[in-house]
């Protein structure tokens, strides 16, 4: 079976960077990028000494692998543009099908890692879950082992398994991150600085880390403290949106504990 060694990466966001970096610090060669915006291909291409196009009609033919690496809404607009027979290609979208790829290969899969990235933050992937899916076992195979290059973490996974986890990353991490805004803009409005709550935020990290969620839950809706939570909800009444949100977590948090 043929190894996968050069890579073509199409994209040129925040996980393309990394994947790019981390692909090419573990001896695979990537050795084109492709990107809509020619100086964002360039700048990673910089990086790991790939050559470069904005133009899809000048696309590497001799890579072993072509990643997909753009939003998900993106897809099947790049999808569109590519020319490249039955070379192998897969996507790396949480949200989107695996199937999406056969109207232009014969040979297709999804190689998706489960974190949320920065260009300007580049981490290993020593610990990310790589979420994997092909179309046929050798395909399958290929990623398993391309994946173990970057992971100790690859799993096979299926396109309504991804869907499932990309929702509940988006509970987990984009959700959660909003309520981080909350609380700054909450704290900036009062002269307070964020970095009060980073100890806070840390531990309960910790915690759901070693104990079950359940456990990580606390503060005045855990505690159905009806009082602290009036108040807190007095003080909200500049925030409307805010008082909505607050409400309706509450609101769930004492059904889960409390009228189970």
């Amino acid at each position: 079976m043929q190894s996968i060694e050069k890579i073509v990466i199409i994209g040129a966001g925040s996980l393309a960077t990394n994947l790019a970096i981390a692909l090419n610090n573990n001896g695979l060669q990537i050795i084109q990028i492709v990107n809509r915006t020619l100086s964002n291909a360039e700048l990673i291409a910089s990086k790991i000494n790939a050559s470069f196009t904005d133009n899809f009609d000048e696309i590497n033919l001799n890579a072993d692998l072509y990643i997909i690496a753009v939003s998900d809404d993106s897809i099947h607009e790049i999808l569109k543009k590519l020319l490249l027979k039955d070379k192998f290609i897969v996507h790396t979208a949480g949200s989107i099908d695996m199937d999406v790829i056969q109207t232009i290969s014969d040979n297709y899969g999804v190689f998706y890692p489960l974190q949320t990235f920065s260009k300007t933050d580049i981490i290993s992937f020593e610990n990310i879950p790589v979420c994997i899916e092909a179309n046929s076992f050798e395909n399958e195979t290929l990623l398993f082992h391309l994946g173990h290059k970057l992971s100790g973490k690859v799993q096979k996974i299926t396109s309504e398994q991804r869907k499932i986890l990309h929702i509940s990353a988006v509970f987990s991490c984009n959700f959660t991150s909003y309520m981080y805004l909350i609380a700054q803009e909450i704290l900036t409005e009062n002269h307070l600085s964020f970095d009060i709550l980073k100890p806070l935020i840390q531990r309960t990290a910790e915690k759901v880390q070693k104990k079950h969620t359940d456990i990580a839950i606390s503060g005045p809706a855990r505690r159905n403290d009806n009082i602290v939570m009036t108040d807190h909800l007095e003080y909200l009444r500049n925030h409307p949106e805010y008082k909505e949100i607050y409400q309706l977590i509450s609101k769930n948090i004492i059904k889960h504990f409390y009228n189970k």
